[in-house]
């Protein structure tokens, strides 16, 4: 009887993966073939039944055929199987794909016995690498950094074959994993400077923002924002200790849909463009929480306390936690300036308030509120 036969799909994972654990590189040996391997199918291991000629990387799958014994090699396109974690039979092959990416693309399973070779159309979807941004744009000289993003991995973006260009000077990448790039940032950094991470193909991918971005600051709280009702939260630390100087902290228990505003000025001009091209900026800001920002909501406006005019709420869906760590944010623009015409004036007011559904014991900090290119 076959063992994946008897068991339902949601257990199936964890039986392939005990045996694939136990057995390593598994041959039936009760099983008795020869000659000319043949491939007829391929399947996933959750749906035995469903016929597929496309995957992707780090899917299980299993191919079918008839004189499977004796594999001596498997290959997706041009990248080789490690025959001990693949379980063979002499009509089935279990086994996870490679997360490789190819360097040439063949479409197709080829199967290797002492019997002969074997293929049969396979079609893999391959992930591009992204850029989303740096970790911290203000980290300071000196300090390790990191760019997100996914699949640096795959592309080889290691210490050994990566590298960072800070104004075009490259940087030793210290450490990688799928969706961070490590590196120091240079002793010699000024604002504005702009950063490519460089694949082991020697590819450049340009990451989104600016190092230490000082253009359109709404607050920057070194000359002003943040007093309300008699109330500043603007401090310098020493907890957390600042990223730009001084910053506003919010350390206080706020309860549900009451209103505490945090930072408020009536005095600032924007340029032209942003308003008549939102679309084209963003809002970007650094934040530190020391405890979860985990119910309530944030709204932000610009010329508008209605919640449907020029105002953004970010209210997290999960616990939004940053553990002491300044983070720099990414609003775009576009998703609160819905109203041009309210804003047809010199001068803005923005107003950033706690209002919301559910008591926040909040200890959130923030600074560099700033609408630059999205780019």
């Amino acid at each position: 009887m076959n063992l994946y036969s008897v068991l339902p799909k949601a257990a199936l994972g964890l039986a392939l993966a005990g045996t694939l654990a136990l057995t390593g590189c598994k041959k039936d040996d009760t099983e008795v073939c020869g000659g000319t391997p043949a491939l007829t199918s391929v399947t996933s291991t959750t749906d035995r039944t469903q016929v597929s000629t496309s995957g992707n990387l780090a899917d299980w799958i299993i191919v079918k055929g008839t004189n499977l014994c004796n594999v001596s090699q498997l290959s997706f396109n041009d990248v080789d199987v490690s025959l001990a974690d693949a379980y063979i039979t002499a009509t089935e092959i279990t086994v996870q794909i490679p997360r490789v990416v190819p360097k040439k693309v063949t479409n197709t399973i080829t199967v290797t016995t002492a019997g002969g070779t074997a293929q049969t159309a396979y079609t893999l979807s391959v992930p591009a690498m992204s850029v989303t941004s740096m970790a911290n744009e203000y980290a300071a000289p000196g300090q390790k950094a990191a760019i997100v993003g996914s699949n640096f991995d795959l592309y080889e973006v290691t210490p050994t074959k990566g590298k960072v260009l800070w104004n075009g000077t490259a940087l030793a990448v210290t450490k990688t994993t799928a969706d961070s790039v490590y590196f120091v940032v240079p002793a010699n950094a000024t604002p504005g400077a702009t950063l490519k991470v460089v694949d082991a193909n020697g590819k450049e991918t340009a990451v989104p923002g600016r190092y230490k971005d000082n253009r359109n600051i709404l607050f920057g709280y070194d000359t002003n924002g943040s007093v309300w009702g008699g109330n500043t939260f603007i401090t310098t630390g020493p907890m957390p200790a600042p990223v730009n100087g001084p910053y506003v902290r919010v350390s206080q228990s706020i309860g549900a849909w009451t209103w505490t505003e945090f930072s408020t000025n009536n005095n600032i001009a924007l340029p032209a463009d942003v308003i008549a091209n939102p679309g084209n900026y963003v809002m970007r800001f650094e934040v530190n929480t020391l405890k979860a920002f985990n119910t309530n909501a944030i709204r932000f406006s610009i010329d508008g306390d209605v919640a449907a005019n020029n105002t953004y709420t970010w209210t997290p869906t999960s616990p939004f936690n940053t553990r002491g760590q300044w983070s720099t944010m990414t609003v775009p623009l576009s998703g609160f300036i819905n109203k041009k015409a309210d804003l047809d004036k010199p001068l803005h007011e923005c107003k950033f308030v706690f209002l919301g559904d559910g008591a926040l014991d909040a200890d959130i900090s923030f600074d560099n509120f700033r609408i630059v290119p999205k780019g």
